[in-house]
């Protein structure tokens, strides 16, 4: 049976990049990278099989560590932009973490301030958010010159204590607060808690932003965003 490793070399498994931008001028400042398979199997689907064969932490390395390669090693044009790259908390928190992000930190060094752990409040994940462990590592991270996101934030209650613990860089609204947000005034409400929360750090970043909620967001002090506005997934030109 081939690797996971083995898999991405065959471009079995493959990944997708889709732009992140600045308010109110639409300048690109990044991009976040997303797992792909061939098979056009869903990508949480894919990650959810690997968890059910405990190989989640590999396919998560491995997806990192190939995201890495593809933005990195094989552009030019891309040479001041930041890269958002997903991990599962769970795979922090493996005892084989520590090395692995050493060899990342040799391979990619002159990168390092420009990669961004982005990291998802999956509700399969939240026993890892309360081990010591998860912080003390996230915070090895951030001496390292890592950057650290928080992705799909929803609940702010729950994100404010997160946002202490941890001093995140970036913090990723959820998509429901953007859809249909210039008519609804509960929307309006949270994000703006949001960005009166962190008017100084972390920055925060709309998804799923289009076209009709765009100047409602940016009035309201969101900074960056992401979404079909600015861009599809796709692959890199150079690939």
């Amino acid at each position: 049976m081939e690797s996971i490793a083995e898999l991405f070399e065959k471009r079995e498994y493959y990944h997708a990049f889709q732009p992140i931008c600045q308010f109110p001028d639409k300048k690109r400042i990044g991009y976040e990278v997303l797992l792909r398979s061939k098979a056009g199997l869903n990508p949480e689907l894919l990650f959810s099989m690997a968890k059910e064969k405990r190989k989640l932490p590999e396919l998560d390395t491995q997806s990192f560590r190939h995201a890495l390669l593809s933005f990195f090693r094989s552009s030019k044009e891309h040479t001041q932009e930041l890269l958002f790259v997903n991990i599962f908390p769970s795979t922090i928190v493996e005892d084989s973490f520590p090395g692995f992000i050493e060899e990342i930190k040799q391979a990619f060094f002159p990168y390092l301030k420009r990669i961004v752990l982005e990291i998802n409040e999956s509700i399969m994940e939240g026993e890892c958010w309360h081990e010591p462990v998860f912080t003390n590592r996230i915070g090895e991270l951030k001496k390292m010159g890592f950057l650290i996101a928080l992705d799909d934030v929803g609940d702010a209650a729950n994100i404010f204590h997160k946002i202490t613990d941890l001093s995140p860089d970036f913090i990723k609204i959820d998509r429901f607060y953007s859809k249909e947000l210039s008519t609804s005034q509960e929307k309006q409400t949270v994000v703006k808690l949001f960005v009166d929360f962190c008017k100084y750090e972390p920055q925060l970043i709309l998804e799923g932003v289009e076209e009709e909620d765009f100047a409602c967001a940016s009035s309201l002090g969101i900074a960056m965003g992401q979404g079909y506005l600015f861009g599809k997934p796709d692959r890199l030109r150079e690939d």
